[in-house]
């Protein structure tokens, strides 16, 4: 096998510097008016807030849910709470619709329903869901305080 020699090396690094020194070249050259929005998927975004409010004396919280979607389309929200109450757990879920998504980001109140145990005041976990016409569902996972 032959070895390469020090000259065939220096050139081939020579040769990887012009290439990219001519790609850089080529790109500045093409006119840049392109848009990439109008180019790039639309992706949404969630996230859960703290701190969700007892409602009803612990049968229900408002959870709120602050999401961004592409603007002129909608997405529906899923919330699902666990709190350990003594040795129980009260969980819940709640759904909320985005009738009309801004592109900005947007806060909505998720009514979340007890089971099992009411749920009172103090830490708990919840998990959001974001779906809508984008690619796949986006999750937010996170601990919550609930207030009064």
């Amino acid at each position: 096998m032959k070895m390469p020699t020090f000259r065939a090396m220096r050139s081939a690094k020579v040769m990887a510097v012009v290439a990219v020194a001519a790609g850089a070249i080529v790109a500045s050259a093409i006119p840049g008016s392109a848009d990439v929005s109008t180019q790039s998927p639309s992706l949404g975004g969630v996230r859960v807030e703290s701190p969700a409010v007892l409602q009803a004396g612990g049968a229900a919280i408002l959870v709120p849910v602050t999401a961004v979607c592409a603007p002129g389309t909608y997405a529906y929200i899923h919330v699902r709470v666990t709190q350990r109450v003594g040795n129980a757990l009260a969980t819940g879920v709640g759904d909320s619709r985005i009738p009309d998504c801004t592109g900005g980001f947007q806060t909505f109140k998720v009514p979340v329903h007890a089971s099992g145990k009411p749920f009172r005041k103090g830490a708990a976990f919840a998990s959001a869901n974001l779906n809508g016409p984008f690619p796949g569902p986006v999750e937010d996972h996170r601990e919550i305080q609930i207030a009064n």
